[in-house]
């Protein structure tokens, strides 16, 4: 029963990544319900060095994968431009959001611990091609290539929270990755 409620949990956090008081579902769900710690879902201290280590790494080799695509399309984008609730939903509510759901919660449920075989490595593709999906966005934006960089992120992330069982790096990488796409957009220009 745990197993089916977990799921439903994960659907609605998959449905709705707007709506803030959502993100109170799994850790409701896990404290009171699973009458667990938080750590459950990667919020604890343990392991918090090697995740920010590897966190800021899978997002650097995202955003390696990242520069060429987005200078492929820059002459075919338009920058919107930066207000603060821009700012806050891409460095600070997306990634906390989406890493508690996808890695955190999803992982952390469904993944066994210390483990990068066989149905962990199944566990982190399916998160990192639903994190894929609430990103369409990209593609109704006519730059569909940008899923690619998307989807190294979340299988990435992913791996690091199986490797550490600690949400805080995958948070990090997440931060590190929009903030650098966003810094490229302001500061790089398409040639005259």
């Amino acid at each position: 029963m745990q197993t089916i409620l977990a799921l439903l949990v994960f659907l609605a956090l998959w449905l709705n990544g707007t709506f803030y008081p959502l993100l109170l579902m799994p850790l409701v769900f896990v404290k009171f319900y699973c009458r667990e710690s938080l750590s459950r879902i990667g919020l604890s201290s343990k392991n918090l060095r090697p995740s920010l280590l590897l966190g800021a790494s899978s997002s650097l080799l995202a955003i390696m994968s990242y520069y060429p695509i987005f200078m492929g399309y820059l002459g075919k984008r338009i920058v919107d431009p930066l207000d603060t609730s821009v700012i806050f939903m891409d460095l600070v509510w997306y990634p906390v959001y989406e890493e508690l759901s996808y890695r955190g919660f999803f992982l952390g449920f469904f993944a066994w611990q210390d483990s990068f075989k066989g149905a962990n490595l199944v566990f982190n593709l399916v998160q990192a091609l639903m994190f894929v999906s609430v990103h369409k966005h990209h593609v109704l934006a006519g730059f569909p290539l940008l899923l690619l960089p998307v989807f190294l992120f979340g299988f990435l992330s992913g791996m690091v929270f199986l490797k550490t069982r600690n949400s805080y790096g995958c948070i990090l990488g997440h931060i590190l990755l929009n903030g650098t796409a966003h810094l490229l957009a302001l500061t790089v220009k398409y040639p005259p």
